[in-house]
């Protein structure tokens, strides 16, 4: 039997474990871990399992390019949230009087044009390339949208690619996925405990209207194999469930036996509320009107 080889970009990360994970379990197939650092616990428990790791830095020209070679399929993703965490930038940020957003934006669309670019340069030998991305929110709500960086980010290197690359574009499978589930524990979505013990969300956004939510370390892995194999040009926006805000509240009370509810919040109160983060959040959250839209085109 052929053996083909997948290449993982992040594949200690949420998504890239879950593709690896999939992929070790899959006959026919050898698994590449691209990681920053092989010589960390979570490399070397892959290792342990028959994963070729390699060392591939986004930040560094020329390394991806190397990691790829050979591959028949690359799954290649990017991370918005470690460029909030990066000392460097909140400093570079603080230095030009910027919003630490507006710099890790900047960032990872740098780091996503790399991962396209080392994609191309092995495109004669690549038969797939799975990129996850999130949605032209700029594009799909006619510019009402401004603001939504994070995903402008990831859909820029979108259009870099289909604008750059046509051959790699032809051999291109995108992957949407949905609100993380596991988002919950971030500050903005976790229930707050009100005075009389039960606890409320507030966003600013419907409580009745449906949203996609997926496990991102249990469902990257299926989709992404799901994208391998259709044919090239498909393109995946990945849901576990659809599910709004209020049916969300009614399973954490369940699972809690604490009442918890939703509050639709005041925009301007959201975003005063959130600081620097404020309007990108906001706008995310505006924007999911359009994302429904698109889940069910």
């Amino acid at each position: 039997m052929t053996t083909k080889i997948i290449a993982v970009v992040g594949a200690t990360g949420n998504q890239g474990s879950s593709v690896v994970e999939t992929f070790l379990g899959e006959p026919g197939w050898t698994v590449r871990g691209i990681t920053r650092d092989p010589s960390k616990t979570s490399s070397r428990a892959w290792a342990s399992r028959g994963v070729d790791i390699v060392a591939g830095d986004l930040d560094v020209p020329g390394s991806m390019e190397k990691a790829f070679r050979g591959a028949n399929v690359v799954f290649g993703t990017t991370d918005f949230v470690q460029h909030l965490q990066d000392p460097q930038i909140i400093a570079s940020a603080r230095a030009q009087n910027r919003p630490i957003n507006e710099l890790a934006t900047e960032r990872e669309l740098e780091q996503a044009k790399r991962l396209v670019d080392a994609a191309a340069a092995n495109v004669d030998t690549l038969d797939r390339f799975v990129l996850s991305t999130l949605s032209d929110t700029k594009g799909l709500s006619q510019n009402k949208i401004q603001y939504n960086l994070h995903f402008d980010c990831k859909w820029g290197a979108v259009e870099y690619l289909k604008d750059k690359y046509p051959k790699l574009w032809d051999k291109t499978s995108l992957l949407q996925l949905g609100i993380f589930a596991s988002n919950w524990k971030v500050p903005y979505y976790t229930p707050r405990k009100q005075v009389d013990g039960t606890f409320k969300i507030s966003l600013p956004m419907s409580g009745e209207k449906e949203f996609p939510i997926i496990d991102p370390n249990a469902d990257t892995g299926c989709m992404a194999k799901a994208l391998v194999q259709v044919a090239p040009g498909t393109h995946l926006v990945g849901a576990s469930s659809m599910i709004s805000w209020n049916e969300w509240c009614k399973v954490w009370s369940s699972q809690t036996e604490v009442q918890c509810t939703f509050e639709r919040l005041d925009r301007k109160v959201f975003e005063d509320t959130m600081g620097p983060l404020g309007r990108e959040i906001a706008d995310m959250f505006q924007a999911s009107k359009y994302l429904i839209v698109q889940c069910l085109l």
